[in-house]
């Protein structure tokens, strides 16, 4: 770049006598030392550089993992390593990998985050409490069903007559559950992952202590019975405590980030294709 400089002031006294006689050559000289920047400074930011802080980086880890110094043959391979991933890194970039691969963006976003807002300060017992005040609907316990089932992998052939046994208080044996077969105190949410949403709607249709079946579910054929029922209830705040905090400390840092969004939106046009 100096010497660039350089031919460009050693130059100036000539274009200002060739300026007089022909234009169109001031004209291509001037295009060629604008070139002639435009190479340096795009052939500079091809420069990687090893400074020295990198190369003690670089051995202080080899010296950690194997319990030694790198010698010369060593620190030489840990420096064509640390090219060859930078190399890498510029290529993924180029080639716009860091937009295409989820993963990859979703860590920058993340990062990027993280710088914004940082770690915030830990709330106070009242802005805790405050918080889980303003958003009971978040600390709400589910309905909740305790049921009992008898399953089957395939669909048996005699229902009819197992569902009189069981309505009449007998026991029919059938295939073994992985969870078992008394539910006590299952979540909806916990009952429809399980099961899935229509067999979960039969149940909450069904009345108290009264076996109905075979229902299909997710997982094959059951006799089903709900035994009791549970209403949504506010869950103590003791026993959330945990999770209120999260979400606090959630809501402070999702708020600094949009304050940067809106900043950053500023100076984009956004297309929403319809």
């Amino acid at each position: 770049m100096r010497r660039v400089m350089t031919s460009l002031r050693g130059l100036l006294p000539s274009l200002r006598g060739w300026a007089d006689r022909d234009p169109f050559i001031v004209f291509l000289c001037v295009a060629g030392v604008i070139f002639a920047l435009y190479w340096a400074v795009s052939a500079r930011h091809q420069e990687i550089d090893v400074p020295l802080s990198v190369q003690k980086s670089l051995s202080d880890d080899y010296e950690m993992m194997a319990g030694k110094k790198p010698d010369a043959q060593a620190k030489a391979k840990l420096i064509h390593d640390y090219v060859a991933d930078e190399l890498l890194f510029r290529e993924a970039v180029e080639r716009g990998m860091h937009m295409t691969d989820k993963t990859t963006k979703q860590r920058l976003i993340d990062r990027v985050r993280f710088m914004i807002a940082g770690a915030p300060a830990d709330p106070s017992e009242d802005q805790l409490m405050g918080y889980y005040a303003s958003h009971r609907d978040l600390y709400r316990a589910e309905p909740r069903l305790s049921v009992d089932h008898v399953f089957f992998e395939q669909k048996p052939g005699d229902a009819p007559a197992l569902l009189a046994t069981l309505q009449s208080g007998g026991s029919v044996k059938g295939d073994d559950f992985w969870m078992g077969h008394d539910l006590k105190d299952y979540g909806e949410s916990m009952l429809r992952g399980m099961f899935g949403q229509p067999f979960l709607d039969t149940l909450k249709k069904t009345p108290a202590g009264q076996w109905i079946g075979p229902l299909q579910s997710t997982r094959g054929w059951h006799f089903a019975r709900v035994r009791d029922r549970g209403p949504s209830a506010m869950l103590p705040y003791t026993d959330v405590r945990d999770q209120v905090k999260q979400d606090y400390l959630a809501a402070q840092t999702g708020a600094l980030v949009e304050q940067e969004v809106q900043k950053l939106e500023a100076g984009y046009r956004i297309k929403v294709e319809q």
